[in-house]
């Protein structure tokens, strides 16, 4: 008997398996493991959701429905991705090499503003790699949604949207 041949794959990416340890997805040709100790935000999270995760690029994760991002570095090298930065976990300010030389807040908000503009995909989602403390102050101000969470990006308010534009423009547009 004669088979056809193969069609072509319908999914780049898929969870094969979920266990109490972890899940394993794959992707393309290669399957990985990721355990729960080292992803936490997946450990109770409903099968469905789990289930859900989509492949924006080669070496980009996304689970819209838990609104996590992952990069595929971050699953094979997560000791180089502490998920936590332990000056955040103690409340502690964040400083300058230099100490306090009087930095004008507002401004360096403003200048994030405007370069978060430069990373937007989806609309008015941009990655958060930015200070905490520079996040939460935007956030106060309306400009980004809680940035608080697993996701590795966050998402512009319409105030920020226009904001961010405005600024890019006036702080590293050409005059």
């Amino acid at each position: 008997m004669t088979f056809a041949a193969r069609g072509i794959a319908t999914s780049a990416i898929e969870v094969t398996n979920i266990s109490q340890h972890g899940l394993w997805l794959l992707i393309d040709e290669g399957e990985y493991f990721l355990p729960f100790e080292t992803f936490p935000w997946f450990k109770d999270a409903p099968v469905g959701k789990l289930l859900h995760v989509e492949l924006p690029s080669k070496q980009h994760l996304y689970w819209p429905d838990l609104d996590v991002d992952l990069e595929m570095e971050s699953i094979l090298h997560p000791e180089r991705y502490p998920l936590v930065s332990k000056m955040h976990e103690m409340h502690e300010q964040y400083s300058t090499q230099e100490g306090d030389i009087g930095l004008d807040l507002e401004k360096i908000d403003d200048a994030i503003l405007a370069l978060l503009r430069l990373t937007l995909h989806n609309g008015d989602r941009a990655w958060k790699g930015f200070d905490f403390e520079v996040m939460d102050r935007l956030h106060e101000r309306g400009y980004i949604h809680d940035p608080q969470g697993k996701s590795k990006s966050v998402v512009l308010t319409e105030e920020g949207l226009a904001r961010s534009k405005e600024l890019l423009e006036g702080l590293f547009g050409r005059k």
